[in-house]
């Protein structure tokens, strides 16, 4: 029973450190060209006032998202706050992928901004995928066995 409880906090470790460097990186990408993500912003669909409020929203929210995933008492709510995160994400990637908005530019961080929007789809996706693993690990209860 401890190899299995071992392997499945194993899990949870590296899928939290994937999203801690995924979180951080673009956060950072956002950040220390602030500019550049400013310009993408004001390009979104979005009213000025919603974009205002995005713009600075957006890597904050990645920030303590990556924090809450660093602390043990936390993780569990940095997970789902990845979670809820890759998911608006993805709405709006599908929304873009489907024709419903006239313009769209990607306001992501670093190097994730070059993907195409089906491969960035697919990524987000394998990070959703990733989140709901962990807190499914991280919320089933130990079977315990019976004498």
């Amino acid at each position: 029973m401890a190899k299995k409880t071992d392997m499945k906090t194993s899990i949870v470790q590296v899928i939290s450190a994937a999203f801690i460097l995924l979180w951080v990186y673009t956060a950072g990408s956002k950040l220390t060209d602030f500019q550049a993500y400013q310009q993408q912003m004001s390009l979104q669909v979005f009213s000025p006032s919603v974009t205002a409020v995005l713009l600075y929203l957006i890597p904050f929210l990645e920030i303590i998202a990556a924090v809450l995933l660093l602390i043990k008492k936390t993780n569990k709510l940095g997970l789902v706050l990845s979670l809820l995160l890759m998911l608006i994400f993805t709405g709006y990637i599908l929304l873009i992928i489907s024709g419903y908005f006239p313009k769209v530019p990607c306001s992501c961080g670093g190097v994730i901004k070059a993907m195409g929007w089906k491969a960035h789809l697919i990524f987000n996706i394998f990070f959703i995928s990733a989140a709901m693993l962990s807190l499914f690990i991280k919320l089933k209860p130990e079977v315990r066995d019976k004498d």
